[in-house]
């Protein structure tokens, strides 16, 4: 891993929802801690009919053991109706171009399982402005390629920029409140 930067603490956070149930909906939420935080309530709020599994991870884009990773989650995966993926937050070393063609090719990789993949825009960074502003360019770019392959894009910066009182003191993370509009933008997509 040469070239690549790694994040203060490596982490891979992967969650199968009620493994027992094989007729509710299931989608696979990729992507860092805001979705560790966000797919437990979209199970909850959707009464259980969207189960929501999870890959969470704080491998950035350019991270070499990113792909094998979710090669390996995707394969123990039995049932997929659908997948999301944000990976935003994370890799603040990249470059705009770098981010561009490696979330490009992410979303080439992510399509060619089949299954129908959303685009999720990173959410906001209260406490550092310099940081929120990569945040915003690489939202753009996320969305660009949302529509670049015609995937459904869903805005989650848009929730939590109108809900700062649901971020944590660290500008980042939010509180079950937060998590819980997160859960329902997605669920209004998804339905």
């Amino acid at each position: 891993m040469a070239n690549h930067q790694l994040e203060v603490f490596e982490w891979d956070n992967v969650w199968w929802e009620h493994t027992e149930n094989d007729t509710a909906k299931r989608v696979l939420y990729i992507g860092d801690s805001i979705s560790c935080g966000t797919r437990r309530f979209v199970t909850e709020l959707s009464d259980a009919e969207i189960l929501c599994d999870g890959f969470g991870t704080s491998k950035a884009l350019d991270n070499p053991y990113l792909k094998p990773t979710l090669e390996l989650c995707l394969r123990q995966q039995s049932k997929c109706d659908a997948i999301l993926f944000n990976n935003g937050l994370h890799g603040f070393h990249l470059s705009d171009a770098e981010y561009e063609r490696l979330y490009d090719d992410m979303l080439q990789f992510l399509t060619q399982t089949g299954k129908p993949v959303y685009v999720l825009l990173s959410t906001d960074v209260l406490n550092n402005p310099a940081q929120n502003q990569t945040v915003d360019a690489r939202n753009q770019i996320a969305a660009a390629l949302a529509q670049k392959y015609r995937l459904p894009c869903i805005d989650l910066h848009a929730v939590a920029t109108h809900h700062p009182e649901c971020h944590v003191p660290d500008g980042i993370h939010f509180t079950d409140q937060g998590y819980k509009l997160l859960a329902n933008c997605i669920l209004e997509h998804l339905r």
